[in-house]
Parts: structure tokens; sequence; C-alpha cells
């Protein structure tokens, strides 16, 4: 595996368009889903579109974040407005989150301006789960 990047980053490096290849598993319902799309992030929200995979079948998936980007890092918000989680400027960080019962667990590391990958360990009273996504930089599609 390739090491993280040491080049200086900042949020709107990020801004464009991804290939996004995601893995769940899924400890308390005892699965495995798969999820394959596309991701557009602007300077005030990422959505992700794709198909989630699944033992039972493939079904149409999308998903929305708000951002507010500046100099420090990025604020990321729940799509009706509520605090998730704030990324720094280092290339390899770690984020806590509590969310009701839940604690979120995460790790991102941008390898570079056109790559990164984010880690979800999630645990609470109805989740136990742990998720793998790869973004990689696409052209535009349009």
């Amino acid at each position: 595996m390739t090491p993280p990047t040491h080049e200086p980053l900042q949020p709107a490096d990020f801004v464009g368009f991804w290939q996004v290849r995601r893995r769940l598993v899924d400890h308390l319902g005892r699965k495995t889903l798969g999820f394959t799309g596309q991701a557009r992030i602007e300077t005030m929200s990422i959505t992700e579109t794709g198909e989630m995979h699944s033992s039972h079948g493939t079904l149409e998936a999308k998903r929305l974040y708000l951002l507010e980007m500046d100099a420090a890092g990025v604020d990321v918000r729940f799509a009706g407005g509520a605090h998730f989680v704030h990324l720094g400027l280092a290339p390899d960080q770690r984020v806590l989150q509590h969310c009701g019962d839940d604690l979120y667990e995460g790790r991102f590391i941008f390898r570079s301006r056109d790559c990164w990958i984010e880690f979800w360990r999630v645990s609470g009273p109805r989740k136990r789960y742990a998720s793998l996504t790869r973004y990689e930089r696409i052209p535009d599609p349009a």
C-alpha cells in the first residue's frame, strides 16, 4: 500500500468526480454489502450515487452530506444540517463521533489529490459494522 502524501492538501483539492468502492461488514446482521458508484464533491456538498449489492440483490443507493470548507479543514454535516465530523488537513487522521447511542470511529488516509481511503467502525446497541471505502478521482462524466 502506498504511504499517504506529504504534499500540503486543502479541502478544495478534492472538488470533482470520484469512483467509489465500499465494502461493509455488518457483524450483527451477519452479512456483507458492497457499494459501487460515483461521488461528486462540490465546495458545499458531497453526493454519492450508485448500487448497493448484497446476497439478496442490488438496490440503487444515494447519500448526501453537506460540507463547510475553510483553510483549517472541512466540517461534514448530515443532509438535515446536524454535525457529523470535522476533518483537518493531516494526510492520516482519526475521528470519533457519538451519534445517539452509537460510536463512530473513523480513519481517513489521503494518499494524494486523486485517492483517499475511509474506514469506519461503528458500534451501538443496534449497530455493529465496519466499512472500508476507496475514492479515486475520475474525469468529469459530462
